[in-house]
């Protein structure tokens, strides 16, 4: 039996938005980078 230590490696976050805002998130390792973007639909 081994026992490894565990690590988050990500952090919870509740962003609150009107209904005609979106929330779009990018990771490095699928869209090239990482950011997230809060975008107003019209």
């Amino acid at each position: 039996h081994r026992e490894l230590p565990i690590h988050p490696d990500f952090i919870g976050k509740k962003l609150p938005t009107a209904k005609e805002e979106q929330v779009k998130v990018y990771l490095q390792e699928i869209d090239g980078r990482d950011a997230v973007e809060l975008i107003t639909r019209s």
